[in-house]
Order: C-alpha cells, then structure tokens, then sequence
C-alpha cells in the first residue's frame, strides 16, 4: 500500500471513530446548527404543498452512481426519504427525476423502503422515480412535462449539475414554483443563486440530512465534519507560526 493510501486509511478511521462518538453522544450533547433559512422554507413549502393536494418533484441531477459527482445526488438521495416520510400522508406523493438509470432506481428503492417505514405501501409507484435523459441537455428538456403534468408546487434539486442547472431551476420559476437548488459544482451554484429562489452555498448539499432531520447518523457526521475542519484550521495556523518562528533563524 502505497503512503497516501495509508494516510487516506487513517484519516477515513479517524473519520469514522468522530462518527461514532458524536453519535453516542448525540443525547447527552445535542447538535446545535446555524439556521440556513432555505431549509427553513422548504419545510414550509412541502406543508403548504400537502395541504393544497399539490406535488414535490426532487430533482438528484445527471450525475452517475459510480464517480465523485455521486456525493451530491445522495445528499439528495437523503433528503428524499425525510420528503417522501412528510408527503406520506399527501394524496400526491413525491415524484424524482435523475438523468442516470442507475441513480432511478436507488430513488425508487428509497421511495418504496420509506412508504414501508410508515405504512403506506401503496403509495409507491415504480414511475415516481424517473430517468428523463441520458445527457444533461435532454434531462433538462424533459424537466418542464413533469413540473406541468404532475401538479408540482416544490421544485427541489439536490444533486450533480452542470450548466443544465440554469435551465433546470428557470423551468421552476417561470412556473411559479418554490425553487431551492444544490449542488457541488461551483459553475452551476452560481448559476442556482443567479436564478433560485432558494439557493444551497457550498457545502450546505452536504448538510441537508442533518437539517431536514433524517436521522442521527447525518447530525454525527455534520458534527465530524465541523471538527475536523476547526482541526485541519488549527494545523494551518501552527505551521504558519512555525514557519514564520523558523524564517529568520
């Protein structure tokens, strides 16, 4: 094993073992996050969805299962369980689009394992998780069908874009829709912010388990995620000292 292999190894079990630990002590020590208003309006938004009889569209991107741009569509991924959970008891459930085959069907299996979860077996159907297109351009041609034939009031999308994003999250405001938008790439946040109503900066993807309230294993790695970053700022700040301390000698 080469030495960055190793160090990737150990920096993965440190990871793991800050998991662990926040998660024991998720009880005795409860999270305390910064508001981020987006998911503060996107809950109001799937209960007033609820209420009118009207649809959530979760949109996970066009990025693939397999590759870095995954991480963003299973933030998404996440995200859906806590959405398909609230629009349970909706007469319209919550309907998701992909631009990858692979990435359907883990949508379909979160959707038909979370319905079980509640009760509500019978809301699943195998066409509420859809693939709408092999390439960006053509997923993002077949977003306006399904915001006007599904009845959709929330329009989220969580995942991989690229400059498709500006398209996919036009479509929603041109049909007055609730618009958030999220991803990792910063050519489509920028684009997201430019024309969302309710944009994710940076790394906020990242957190909307954590913040929509899915579990405590997404509240343990936030958590891990935070102290490991005030601990990568504290080794950058010693060896700037010693490096200044060091210059003259």
């Amino acid at each position: 094993m080469t030495v960055s292999g190793l160090q990737g190894l150990v920096a993965l079990a440190i990871f793991v073992a800050l998991m662990v630990g926040f998660l024991a002590l998720d009880q005795r020590w409860p999270a305390h996050f910064r508001r981020i208003p987006a998911f503060d309006a996107l809950r109001q938004a799937i209960e007033r969805a609820i209420e009118a009889g009207e649809r959530v569209h979760v949109s996970l991107g066009t990025g693939s299962v397999i590759g870095p741009e995954s991480a963003p569509a299973l933030a998404g991924l996440a995200a859906l369980t806590r959405i398909a959970r609230a629009t349970s008891i909706s007469d319209r459930p919550v309907v998701v689009t992909t631009g990858d085959g692979a990435m359907a069907i883990l949508a379909r299996d979160s959707l038909r394992s979370t319905y079980q979860e509640v009760g509500a077996s019978e809301l699943y159907e195998p066409t509420s998780g859809r693939m709408l297109g092999a390439t960006p351009l053509s997923y993002a041609a077949g977003l306006p069908a399904v915001l006007a034939n599904e009845h959709v009031s929330v329009h989220v999308l969580s995942g991989a874009f690229g400059v498709e994003a500006g398209l996919a999250a036009d479509f929603g405001e041109r049909a007055k829709l609730f618009v958030i938008g999220g991803t990792d790439d910063v050519q489509a946040q920028a684009l997201f912010y430019a024309v969302a109503q309710h944009p994710l900066i940076g790394e906020e993807i990242f957190a909307s388990g954590a913040y929509l309230d899915v579990g405590t294993m997404h509240r343990a790695s936030l958590r891990a995620q935070d102290f490991v970053r005030i601990g990568l700022i504290i080794l950058i700040l010693l060896g700037v000292i010693f490096q200044t301390l060091e210059g003259p000698l």
